[in-house]
């Protein structure tokens, strides 16, 4: 074999008349066994180099003489020159005609024929490898309807490996096809017979296959409804359905979210479980972008199909749970409620377009500028025209995609509002970029200016398995109800504003689908209701209770009753209201409880006394009235009388070394070479050679702020944060313990105060500001900030805002009182918390409390009695009083008995509460 002439052997293979064919066909097998055999790929291509072999094997298959078995060593040789190498890819594709040869060898094969079978076989591998790399041109050959028409027609008399590998292509090819593409018809009618294929890889292939169509009809701004002409949506109900019952056992078949044990099941469940992502997210891009199989698929077995996969495992129900998320817009809100991407708004957006050597140069400074959070630059490239908003690099990402990854949040928000298409990205879009990387504020951005969450990259993943992927649960968190940041159900003051302008068009429109939104509830609130009652697991309870929420929010007064009425819903008040007191009890929950109180009040407001004794009766109001604490009157009492206590002391005029001053709740003192002004929220450290640089701590991590705004974190590790903490400390240390802290700058005015190159004013009511000899940026204080804001050289503001409090390290103020205290989102939120339940109690809790049920005052009589006849006993001195407690015990006793048997109402709480238990106590163990 080594002795074949390279040139013998191309000239062999560009023979093709008659007797020729035989030398040609060895010309063939001598160029396979070559090839097979080389253990040399260099040499080998030396030797038989694919730009002159290659074209010569391609024009063979243009040779419609040219016989089967001469064809299918052609479709060897050719495999195997793409195994060794996917350049060769190119090479192919640039012999004008070749592709297409190779798709119409499917439509004509003779499957009663071995050879021309094995042609076939052969054909199908040559265009998966050739897929990896050119799918474009595979596509433009028609290759996508050839390839699908063989599966359909052949694929049960071929090897499974051959059919898999047919199906990978068509996979490929699905992502090139567009909307108004004139073979799309076919094609759908063929992949939705797939969805039925025996084999489970054709059949869940196809269902990628209808995801990745669904993405580009989204992309497009298109309506999906060409989709499910054939049946598609019954088939994803279908399977839906069985996602929730295939898993066996007949103790997990009656609880959502159980979790699996055992290897195999471990296995199937994992496939399954990503087999509903794909149906789900199909189907919620269905919903989004097509009215039509909306009306359609609300009026199918939906509900059945939600039913069933709430039995299934945590992902599942997780999931299903998505999509109820979605219709309940779709029912009570209607379509506009959706958000709008702003590219719709936007004009012409710039395509595809390449960039000569100095644009190139300048689009990578650009990038590096966003890599190194540049803020300012990116905002004058964009503000003098440099770029367009919607400018896309030569590898198809978008600004907003770099700065979703690796830029900051004001970054972001600047190019949506300067109307940059969130979903746009030819490989992935910013909602992937933000899941990839874990950046959960930039997620909630995104889908706050119309980001889909249902698009999927170029791998065919949505953002919701990117973030699973790459393990982000804050994300994961956010994407799993995006609709929680896209389509707010509290929508407060605004909402009300708007009412009045909304008047005019529900005259003329509908909101929602009025017909079956009260079918949905009706069936959806007692069985999510049931889901939270019966897991243990937090991720589905927290997922059914915002749920929950959302749809008493929507329910009407008269619907709610109705829903209660019911035979289903008989028992619902009773259910709501222990799901409420369950939630109330779990300790740091505070999201929970915002949701538990957001819940009771909507039940209060529009079912009234049905659910106020139900509240009563399980303790929900006491539960609500400790949340709510001391009225705000003691409280503002209690923070006003230290206030009272100090003494109005006189503004420093300088700030010398060793002793102690404070603005408002930052703390300040001079050290040796450092100026160090603290709060409970950030820590600054300015040195005093600094030309404007200066350190700083917030929400735990040290940082370098520069000129630009754009602060690195590189120096935080824990020996720097060590280093800045005891450098503070030793400051710190040189106030003498009783000496007084002094205020600086209480009020506006021309007072300046300097240490080494920076100088402290006050030109704003309760607002500082830092200022450095040698550039023109500002740090600036203000009182009910937690952090700074930073205005860099260019007069471009950056808010550092901290989460978290510093910790006792940085404890505020020199005389051991602390200062108001950093409002973190936590705190923030569970102020929110004692505020509404605070309203809750004062508004509807309080006169019931007033007035309690008729059994809760017959029970504390009774123990009020038992008490008695136990003093009674106690204090006994004569025969008299000895019949008297025997009498008074046994009447409360009985009483007891008799209560206990008339009436099925009464709660442990109320048991409790009356004092009846430990009255019981008392007497039992006297």
């Amino acid at each position: 074999m080594a002795d074949v002439d390279p040139d013998t052997l191309l000239e062999w293979l560009q023979m093709g008349q008659g007797d020729e064919r035989d030398m040609q066909l060895i010309a063939l097998e001598q160029l396979c066994m070559l090839l097979l055999m080389s253990d040399n790929v260099d040499r080998c291509f030396e030797t038989c180099p694919p730009r002159t072999f290659l074209p010569a094997l391609c024009k063979i298959f243009l040779d419609e003489s040219a016989p089967d078995n001469v064809l299918e060593v052609t479709a060897r040789a050719i495999t195997y020159y793409l195994d060794v190498s996917a350049e060769c890819t190119r090479r192919i594709v640039g012999v004008d005609g070749a592709i297409k040869a190779l798709c119409n060898r499917l439509v004509v094969v003779e499957l009663n024929n071995r050879t021309s079978r094995d042609l076939a076989e052969q054909c199908v591998k040559v265009l998966e490898l050739i897929c990896t790399r050119e799918s474009g041109a595979v596509f433009e050959a028609g290759g996508l309807n050839c390839v699908l028409t063989f599966i359909r027609d052949s694929g049960h008399l071929v090897h499974k490996d051959t059919l898999h590998s047919a199906m990978a292509v068509v996979s490929r090819l699905c992502g090139k096809m567009e909307p108004q593409d004139s073979s799309l018809e076919i094609c759908v009618e063929s992949l939705s017979s797939l969805l039925k294929h025996e084999d489970h890889q054709v059949s869940d292939g196809a269902l990628r296959c209808f995801a990745s169509l669904a993405d580009r009809f989204t992309r497009r701004g298109v309506d999906p409804a060409p989709l499910a002409k054939h049946g598609l949506t019954e088939e994803l109900l279908s399977r839906m359905a069985a996602a929730g019952g295939t898993v066996s056992g007949p103790s997990s078949a009656c609880k959502p979210g159980r979790s699996t044990t055992g290897a195999p099941s471990t296995t199937a469940d994992s496939k399954l479980s990503n087999q509903v992502s794909t149906i789900v997210s199909l189907l919620s891009t269905l919903c989004r972008g097509s009215p039509v199989v909306t009306h359609d698929l609300l009026r199918s077995e939906l509900p059945d199909s939600i039913e069933s996969a709430l039995q299934g495992d945590e992902r599942c129900v997780l999931d299903t749970m998505r999509l109820v998320d979605l219709l309940l817009v779709l029912l009570f809100e209607g379509r506009k409620a959706l958000p709008k991407s702003s590219a719709g708004s936007t004009g012409r957006i710039p395509g595809l377009r390449r960039l000569d050597s100095s644009g190139e140069r300048s689009h990578r400074q650009l990038i590096d500028c966003i890599r190194s959070k540049d803020t300012d630059a990116l905002i004058d490239a964009i503000d003098t025209g440099a770029f367009e908003v919607n400018f896309m690099d030569d590898v198809g990402q978008t600004l907003l995609n770099w700065a979703s990854a690796f830029g900051t949040q004001e970054m972001v928000e600047f190019l949506c509002e300067r109307g940059a298409d969130v979903n746009r990205g030819q490989r992935s879009s910013s909602l992937h970029y933000a899941a990839c990387f874990g950046r959960p504020q930039v997620a909630k951005t995104l889908l706050r200016h119309g980001a889909n969450p249902d698009l999927r990259d170029e791998d065919g993943k949505t953002p919701l398995d990117k973030a699973r992927e790459r393990g982000h649960s804050e994300v994961v968190a956010i994407l799993q109800s995006p609709g929680d940041w896209m389509c707010p159900v509290n929508k407060g003051d605004d909402k009300k504003k708007k009412d009045t302008n909304k008047d005019e068009e529900e005259c003329n429109e509908p909101k929602g689908d009025p017909e079956m939104a009260p079918i949905y509830l009706k069936r959806l609130l007692p069985v999510f209701a049931q889901t939270f009652q019966q897991t243990m697991l937090p991720s589905i309870r927290k997922a059914s209770l915002a749920l929950i929420r959302k749809m008493i929010h929507f329910c009407s007064e008269a619907l709610l009753k109705e829903v209660c009425d019911s035979d289903v819903g008989h028992n619902l008040p009773t259910i709501l209201v222990e799901i409420t007191a369950t939630v109330l009890d779990q300790e740091d929950d505070d999201d929970g409880h915002l949701l538990a109180l957001q819940i009771i009040r909507d039940l209060v407001d529009k079912g009234g006394d049905i659910f106020l004794d139900q509240l009563a009766r399980l303790g929900v109001i006491s539960k609500v009235s400790t949340l709510a604490g001391p009225s705000s009157d003691d409280e503002n009492e209690e923070e006003s009388k230290p206030e009272k206590e100090d003494e109005p002391q006189e503004d420093a005029k300088e700030l010398q070394q060793g002793k102690p001053y404070h603005w408002r709740d930052w703390s300040i003192i001079r050290g040796r070479d450092c100026l160090y002004i603290w709060s409970d929220a950030a820590a600054l450290e300015l040195s005093n050679g600094s030309n404007g640089w200066f350190r700083f701590i917030l929400d735990g991590k040290l940082a370098t702020m520069y000129s630009s705004g754009s602060p690195e974190g590189g120096s935080d590790s824990s020996e720097s944060r060590s280093e800045f903490l005891e450098k503070l400390q030793r400051a710190r240390g040189q106030v003498k313990p009783s000496t007084s802290s002094q205020p600086i700058l209480s009020a506006p005015g021309p007072t300046k105060l300097t240490v080494g190159n920076w100088s402290l004013t006050c030109l704003k009511e309760g607002e500082i500001a830092i200022h450095n000899s040698d550039g023109q940026q500002a740090t600036i204080l203000k009182e009910d900030l937690p952090g700074f804001v930073f205005e860099s050289n260019r007069g471009t503001k950056h808010s550092f805002t901290a989460e978290t409090s510093l910790g006792s390290e940085f404890v505020t103020g020199w005389t051991g009182k602390r200062g108001r205290k950093l409002k973190s989102k936590l705190e923030k939120t569970k102020q929110k918390v004692r505020t509404m339940a605070r309203d809750l109690y004062d508004d509807h809790f309080k006169a019931v409390e007033s007035m309690p049920r008729g059994v809760v005052v017959t029970l504390r009589n009774i123990a009020t009695q038992l008490e008695s006849s136990w003093e009674l006993h106690t204090n006994r001195q004569c025969i008299e009083s000895e019949n008297t407690w025997r009498d008074l015990m046994k009447t409360a006793l009985e009483n007891l008995i008799v209560l206990l048997k008339d009436e099925n109402t009464i709660s442990p709480y109320e048991m409790c509460s009356s004092g009846l238990v430990q009255a019981l106590l008392t007497v039992l163990n006297n």
